[in-house]
């Protein structure tokens, strides 16, 4: 069971990506001002990454 569990976060984990493309490309096609989307993207981005570097070195 606990193989069964690892790998279903590690592919849940990796399909949060994918996700995350297809609501951008959603999200531009639906409202004209693009701006505003690549920011949001953006800034989402860099909280991820932020967070998991600083989870990663407490974890550390």
């Amino acid at each position: 069971m606990d193989a069964f569990l690892a790998s279903t976060v590690a592919v849940a984990i990796a399909e949060i990506g994918d996700k995350t493309q297809l609501l951008s490309l959603f999200l531009v096609a639906r409202y004209a001002a693009r701006l505003p989307i690549i920011l949001g993207i953006l800034v989402a981005t860099i909280l991820n990454h932020a967070l998991s570097a600083w989870l990663g070195a407490w974890i550390a």
